[in-house]
C-alpha cells in the first residue's frame, strides 16, 4: 500500500485536536476490539475504507478530514474517518521495512502547488493582503517541545500535524483548516528557513519590511506634554484633546490604540478616586508609547511595536479551553475577574474577562454573590475558574482577550479539571528557571511587543517547594520552588480583602495538604534576575484557584517569616526611584508640582551616577532645570522632548536590570534607542 503522507502523522493528539477527544477514545475502543475496516489505496491515492456495517469512507489527497466523504451521513467529524486514519497508520507502521518513526517534511518544503491545492483562491488572496499589510508571527518547532511545528499569528493559530502535508494542518479560527492561517504559516516558515532553519523558536515578520510607518508622531508627544503640564490632578477635562486627536491617530495600529486607551483609563481613574489608581502606572505607560513611536521608524520593528494590520475580531472554531488560574480586582463595588484559559489542542494562551459587582450592602457575603455570578447562559464564574470549557461561537481580540457566545446556553459547556496541564509546553508551561529565562530573553523590552492580555501568565512545574512562610508585615505568603535543577522561583502573594481566603488556599496547597504540587501558575515578574510568581492556581492532587478557595484554616500553621528576595542590586533600587520620582512629576503637573521636585532630582541624579547609570543621571539633570523654568513661566521652554527621552531610557535600563547577567548599563545600542524616542 502506497504512504499517503498526510495519514501517516495523523497521531490520536492531531485527530482529537480535529475532531474531540470523546471521538477519537471512542475510535481507538472500537480498532482495537475489532472487526477492523477494509483499507484499499487506489493509483490516485484515494483511501477507502469499508466497514462491517456497510459505510464507505473514501478520503482523497490533499483533503482536510471535515471535508471527507463518509456514507454515515454525519454532519461533522465522525468516528469512520477516525478509525480510517488510525487504521491506516497502524497498518503503514507494521508493513516491512517500514520505519519505526516517520519525520515529517518541513513545513517550509510545502510548495505553491501544494498551497493552492489545499488553500482556496480566495483564501489565498486574503492571506496575501495580509502578508502585504505587514504581521509578526511566532514560529515554535517541533525541537521546542510543541508536538508539531506550530505557527503562532496574532488572531490564530495553526499546527501543521503532517509538515509539509497542509491537508492536516489544523486552525483554530472558525473555518479550522484550509484558510488563510495556513498559507501565512507557510510563508512563514519560508522566511524562517532563511533565518535559522534549526531555531527552536524564532519571530518572523512578513511584509512591510522596506520602509519606515509613518505615524504623526508629534500628536503623541503632545499628549506627553498635555500630561506634564496637566498632570492627572485636575482631571480629564484638560486633556480631552489630546487624547481625542491621539485616539484618532492611532486607528490603523492596535498597540498604540491600546496604549493611549490605557493612559486615558489611568487619568479617569485617579478623577473616580479609583483604588486601582497608581501613579507610577502613567511613566510606564509613557515610556512605552515614546518607544514605540521610536519604533515605527525601524523598518524591522514597525509592524510588530505599533501592531499594524491586527484583526480586530476573529470567529473561533468548536474550543476546548481549560481554566489555568483566576484573578479578581476591587474597585469600590465594581470587580473584574480574569481567567486565563488554554487551548488545550493549539496550546494558546487567553484572556476572559468579566466584569461584575458587589453592592455595599451585601460586602458582607462577597462569596455568596460571587457563587451566582455568570459569564454567559450556563456558565458559573467559580465553575469555570476550577473548570474547563467547550465554546462554540467565540470571539478572539487582537489582544488575546476571547469574548464567549451568549446566545444561549448550548454554545457552552462547564466541565470539571483535574489540573493536568502536563500536556502543555512552551510558552504555557515551562519545567526549569532556565526555559523561563530563555523565553525572558528572547523579548527583552515588553514595550516593543505584543499587548497580550495573558503575555507574563505562565504555568510553571516545579521540583520541590522550600521556605513556606507568612511575612507578617507585608500580610503575605511566600514560598521558594525549585525546579530539577535547583534553580530557585519565589512564590509571593498578599492579602486582599474581597479574597480574604486566597492565602489560606495557598498554604494549603503548598504545604502538601492537598497532595504533591505538580503546577504552579500565575503572573510572572523579575526582580534583580530572580522570576517571582503570583499564584492565580495550583495543580496538586486537586485543582486550588485561591480566589473562589473555600477556607482551609492552614494559613495559621505556617512559621513567620522575612521578605524572600533576591540581594539587593542598587541599579535596580535607583531605577525605582526614579520611577517615583517621575511618577510625582506626571500626577502633579507642572502647575501643581512640589517647588523642590527639581533639587530632588538633582540629588537622584548624584545617586544615578554613583549606580553607574551615567546617561540616565545627565538625562535627570538636563530635565530638571527646565522643570523648573517652566514652573516659573508655563510659556516658556517646554521640557517635553527632554522627559519622553529619559522615560524611554529608563525603561530600557529596568528591562535590562531585570535579567541576570544583563547589567544595565549605559550601553551606547540602550542610549542610541531612547534618543530616538526623543529625536
Amino acid at each position: 500500500m502506497t504512504a499517503r503522507e498526510d495519514l501517516l502523522h495523523l497521531s490520536p493528539e492531531a485527530l482529537a485536536h480535529a475532531a474531540n477527544a470523546g471521538i477519537v477514545k471512542r475510535a481507538q475502543r472500537e480498532l482495537a476490539a475489532g472487526p477492523r475496516p477494509q483499507l484499499t489505496l487506489d493509483d490516485h491515492g484515494v483511501l477507502e475504507a469499508r466497514f462491517a456495517d456497510g459505510t464507505c469512507c473514501r478520503w482523497p489527497p490533499a483533503v482536510p478530514i471535515a471535508d471527507v466523504e463518509c456514507g454515515c451521513g454525519a454532519a461533522g467529524i465522525c468516528r469512520h474517518r477516525v478509525i480510517a486514519a488510525l487504521a491506516f497508520r497502524e497498518q503503514a507502521a507494521a508493513a516491512p521495512g517500514a520505519p519505526a518513526a516517520i519525520e515529517a517534511r518541513d513545513v517550509a518544503e510545502a510548495s505553491d502547488e501544494a498551497l493552492a491545492a489545499v488553500v482556496p483562491t480566495s483564501l489565498l488572496a486574503l492571506a496575501q493582503a495580509q502578508r502585504d499589510a505587514g504581521l509578526t508571527i511566532e514560529l515554535r518547532r517541533r525541537a521546542g517541545g510543541e508536538p508539531c511545528d506550530t505557527a503562532r499569528l496574532p488572531s490564530a493559530t495553526v499546527r501543521f500535524w503532517a509538515g509539509a502535508a497542509l491537508e492536516a494542518a489544523r486552525c483554530d479560527c472558525i473555518r479550522a483548516s484550509a484558510c488563510e492561517h495556513v498559507a501565512l504559516g507557510v510563508w512563514a516558515f519560508r522566511a524562517g528557513a532563511a533565518i535559522d532553519a534549526k531555531a527552536p523558536q524564532l519571530d518572523v515578520r512578513l511584509g512591510a519590511q522596506g520602509a519606515r510607518h509613518a505615524i504623526d508622531r508629534g500628536t503623541f508627544e503632545q499628549l506627553a506634554a498635555a500630561v506634564l503640564r496637566h498632570g492627572v490632578t485636575q482631571g480629564p477635562a484638560p486633556l480631552a484633546q489630546a487624547l481625542s486627536a491621539a485616539r484618532a491617530a492611532s486607528a490603523e495600529a492596535a498597540w498604540l490604540a491600546g496604549v493611549v486607551a490605557d493612559l486615558q483609563a489611568w487619568v479617569e481613574a485617579w478623577s473616580r478616586r479609583s483604588a486601582l489608581y497608581e501613579a507610577a502606572d502613567g511613566v510606564d505607560l509613557l515610556a512605552e508609547l515614546a518607544l514605540r513611536c521610536a519604533a515605527a521608524d525601524k523598518p524591522a520593528l514597525a509592524g510588530t511595536a505599533l501592531g499594524l494590520g491586527q484583526a480586530g475580531e476573529t470567529p473561533l472554531d468548536r474550543l476546548r479551553l481549560v481554566c489555568l488560574g483566576a484573578r479578581t480586582q476591587r474597585d469600590g463595588p465594581a470587580r473584574r475577574s480574569t481567567l486565563v484559559m488554554a487551548d488545550i489542542d493549539t496550546g494558546t494562551r487567553l484572556a476572559l474577562v468579566h466584569d461584575w459587582s458587589v453592592p455595599d450592602a451585601q460586602a458582607s457575603t462577597e462569596a455568596a454573590v460571587r457563587a451566582t455570578e455568570r459569564l454567559a447562559p450556563g456558565v458559573r464564574l467559580e465553575a469555570l475558574a476550577q473548570g474547563q470549557l467547550l465554546a462554540q461561537q467565540s470571539v478572539r481580540l487582537a489582544d488575546g482577550r476571547v469574548r464567549i457566545a451568549k446566545a444561549r446556553s448550548s454554545l457552552n459547556s462547564v466541565l470539571p479539571q483535574s489540573g493536568d496541564w502536563a500536556t502543555l509546553g512552551p510558552p504555557v508551561r515551562l519545567g526549569s528557571v532556565a526555559a523561563l529565562r530563555a523565553e525572558r530573553r528572547a523579548r527583552p523590552v515588553a514595550a516593543l511587543q505584543d499587548r497580550h492580555a495573558a503575555r507574563r501568565y505562565v504555568v510553571f512545574s516545579p521540583a520541590a517547594v522550600e521556605h513556606l512562610a507568612y511575612d507578617a508585615n507585608e500580610q503575605c505568603v511566600q514560598a521558594v520552588l525549585r525546579d530539577a535543577e535547583g534553580a530557585p522561583l519565589l512564590v509571593r502573594r498578599h492579602h486582599e480583602k474581597h479574597v480574604a481566603h486566597a492565602l489560606d488556599a495557598i498554604a494549603a496547597a503548598l504545604s502538601g495538604a492537598c497532595g504533591p504540587v505538580r503546577h504552579v501558575a500565575g503572573v510572572l515578574e523579575w526582580q534583580h534576575g530572580m522570576p517571582v510568581l503570583e499564584p492565580w492556581a495550583i495543580a496538586c492532587d486537586t485543582l486550588v484557584v485561591p480566589d473562589v478557595a473555600p477556607a482551609a484554616g492552614a494559613l495559621a500553621r505556617l512559621p513567620l517569616g522575612g521578605p524572600l528576595a533576591a540581594s539587593a542590586d542598587p541599579c535596580a533600587a535607583e531605577l525605582g526611584a526614579l520611577r517615583l520620582q517621575l511618577a510625582q512629576l506626571l500626577h502633579h503637573g507642572l502647575a501643581r508640582l512640589p517647588r523642590d521636585w527639581a533639587a530632588e532630582s538633582m540629588r537622584l541624579a548624584q545617586r544615578l551616577d554613583s549606580a553607574g547609570l551615567r546617561a540616565l543621571a545627565s538625562r535627570l539633570r538636563a530635565l530638571a532645570p527646565e522643570v523648573a523654568a517652566a514652573q516659573a513661566r508655563p510659556d516658556g521652554a517646554d521640557p517635553t522632548p527632554a522627559l519622553w527621552t529619559l522615560l524611554a531610557l529608563r525603561q530600557l535600563h529596568a528591562d535590562a536590570a531585570s535579567l541576570q547577567g544583563d547589567p544595565p548599563a549605559d550601553t551606547p545600542d540602550a542610549v542610541a534607542a531612547a534618543q530616538d524616542a526623543g529625536d
